[in-house]
């Protein structure tokens, strides 16, 4: 994954949560990544599984490459409200000592050594560990206040259309690397602070599965290949597929209003027979219309029409080289 410049609910003790290696996900990711866990298509056999533990594993991690395709354009992520990370408390007023550093000082100004401490010359022990223990509550509050200090200046950042701070979400958050587990690519351009273009990598033939799998009743694996146009039309769902999980999650994670999309795979020149890195799907997604669709129940590739998208596909051929759409 590249990232590149061109030309929820938060509550107040979360400020340390939002971007800092914590993505924020619902259950509907989860499941998402628990099927990619059990179907990565790059990954070999267990050679400690048996003949027919390996047949049943083969046939569930197809079902499962299908269930993926089909269903991801309806996954994301939840939404991160930077308004309100940005309008957050601080967690107590600046110069002023913080709350551990206050509940520190009372225990050590109420210490009052026993006869018993005394006597067994326990009183400057236990008032050195008082003291020591002020010292990181100090540092504790310290933390604390920085913490908020960094996500509430982050926050803003995002909401003044920082370009690097939107690359940092990205980057952090890491939506999409799901898509990358199967062996599609990515590459970000922030265009403006209400626009990013999205490159991506189809890279169908390591995704795209050229054969079906399903056990037998003597649990035996059966393995059929696939007919191209059944093949082609997986393509066109994924790809598909994936540019809406994209504008959603960009939606998602950013005050975006465009996200422009554009997958692009190696395809054969039909005149001269040889491989061309092309584009196949360009489509341009505005916020309004992409949160009044319902994911759950539309599907891909008709949900296309929603939007202004270039696309050439013949069931026979596949996707044909297209033009990017623009960015207006």
């Amino acid at each position: 994954m590249r990232y590149s410049e061109d030309q929820s609910t938060v509550s107040e003790t979360e400020w340390n949560i939002p971007f800092f290696g914590s993505a924020i996900q619902n259950e509907t990711c989860r499941r998402r990544e628990e099927l990619l866990s059990r179907n990565d298509p790059r990954q070999k056999e267990p050679a400690r599984l048996n003949e027919a533990e390996q047949a049943a594993s083969a046939a569930e991690r197809y079902a499962h490459l299908l269930e993926l395709i089909d269903t991801v354009h309806q996954i994301c992520g939840e939404s991160v409200d930077w308004s309100r990370i940005a309008a957050l408390e601080p967690p107590y007023g600046r110069g002023e000592k913080g709350p551990r550093e206050q509940q520190a000082e009372t225990r050590l100004r109420e210490f009052k050594p026993t006869r018993l401490q005394k006597l067994l010359k326990q009183d400057a022990v236990i008032r050195q560990q008082l003291e020591d223990e002020l010292e990181r509550a100090k540092e504790e509050d310290c933390l604390e206040y920085s913490r908020w200090k960094s996500a509430a200046d982050f926050a803003r950042d995002i909401l003044e259309g920082n370009r690097t701070a939107y690359l940092r979400v990205l980057e952090e958050f890491a939506p999409l690397n799901d898509l990358l587990a199967l062996g599609s690519g990515l590459e970000f351009a922030v265009l403006d602070p209400t626009t990013v273009e999205v490159e991506l990598d189809v890279n169908s033939g390591q995704i795209i599965p050229q054969e079906s799998k399903r056990l037998a009743e003597d649990g035996t694996l059966v393995t059929v290949p696939l007919e191209v146009e059944d093949q082609n039309a997986l393509e066109y769902k994924y790809a598909c597929g994936c540019a809406f999980r994209i504008a959603r999650e960009l939606f998602a994670l950013l005050p975006l209003e465009t996200v422009l999309v554009h997958a692009r795979d190696t395809k054969i020149n039909r005149e001269s027979g040889q491989e061309e890195y092309v584009t196949v799907l360009s489509i341009r997604f505005d916020r309004g219309t992409l949160s009044g669709l319902d994911g759950g129940t539309e599907t891909c590739p008709p949900l296309l029409e929603h939007f202004h998208h270039h696309v050439k596909f013949d069931a026979a051929y596949g996707f044909l080289p297209v033009e990017q759409v623009d960015r207006i």
